[in-house]
């Protein structure tokens, strides 16, 4: 007898088994894409409003708050943060509510569940690629110039993603047993804005909080990836300190380990659940 699924084996993460099923994960993606701006009467355009809406009204209260000098610069700053924290934001929230999403399909056929979370990722950065018309612009109208570091900044939006999916996946995984993640993760999302250099530089932040909390702060793997990011589009400050920066990024790897090892810890046992 030959057995195709053995539910006391436990699954690892597969690069071949991905290569394997990449037309099921194309067509995810494209499913994904299509349901998002369906009907929808303004269309991918959608993908310009949320985040433009975002940019205008917290670019103008940092602006207002910090007193920075230079404030066309200051508001491309906060924009390029908001940017990528809404990156963040849809990946984190995509992936956590993916596998409660495509629950029909578990049922149906075998197939590697980490597709699902990985198929989310696309239409994600779809809509980060269109939002970045934005930054674009913007970078016009204030006459803002690229710099050498600029070549580092698609390695900080991976980082944002690997942030995002890290998290997004260990949620996703909570989510199958427990429904309230759905509720947690919006209020997570934007508690988390606030206490991430978005609005304000992590300098800002630093410069007001005790020597002691600084570590902590920084703890947070969004605090490396956006100050890295902001760094590679104008290169005007060095990064706030090496030591806290490196420990952001460990954090983000720290995260997407533990993501992908409690998504297969339990992956067995989603079809019980859903």
């Amino acid at each position: 007898m030959k057995v195709i699924i053995d539910a006391g084996n436990r699954s690892y993460f597969s690069l071949e088994d991905l290569r394997r099923y990449k037309s099921l994960f194309i067509n995810l993606a494209k499913r994904d894409f299509s349901v998002r701006y369906k009907q929808a009467v303004a269309g991918i355009i959608w993908a310009l409003i949320k985040p433009l809406v975002n940019v205008l009204v917290f670019g103008y209260i940092s602006t207002k708050i910090s007193g920075a000098a230079d404030t066309s610069l200051h508001f491309v700053t906060v924009a390029s943060a908001m940017l990528l924290w809404q990156l963040f934001s849809n990946v984190f929230n995509d992936v956590s509510q993916s596998i409660v999403g495509n629950s029909n399909l578990f049922s149906k056929v075998y197939f590697p569940k980490i597709i699902v979370p990985l198929s989310t990722l696309l239409v994600c950065l779809v809509d980060f690629f269109i939002s970045l018309l934005i930054l674009i612009v913007l970078f016009i109208i204030t006459g803002q110039t690229l710099h050498w570091q600029s070549l580092l900044a698609p390695v900080f939006v991976l980082l944002t993603v690997i942030n995002g999916f890290g998290i997004g996946l260990y949620f996703a995984t909570i989510n199958v047993k427990y429904r309230d993640v759905k509720f947690i993760v919006p209020v997570i999302l934007q508690f988390g804005m606030y206490l991430t250099p978005v609005i304000f530089s992590t300098k800002f932040y630093l410069d007001r909080m005790p020597e002691w909390l600084h570590w902590l702060f920084c703890l947070n793997p969004m605090v490396g990836a956006i100050e890295g990011f902001k760094y590679s589009l104008f290169g005007a400050e060095a990064i706030y300190n090496p030591v806290y920066f490196a420990l952001s990024i460990a954090v983000s790897f720290l995260f997407l380990f533990i993501g992908i090892r409690y998504f297969y810890r339990y992956e067995q046992s989603f079809v019980d659940y859903i």
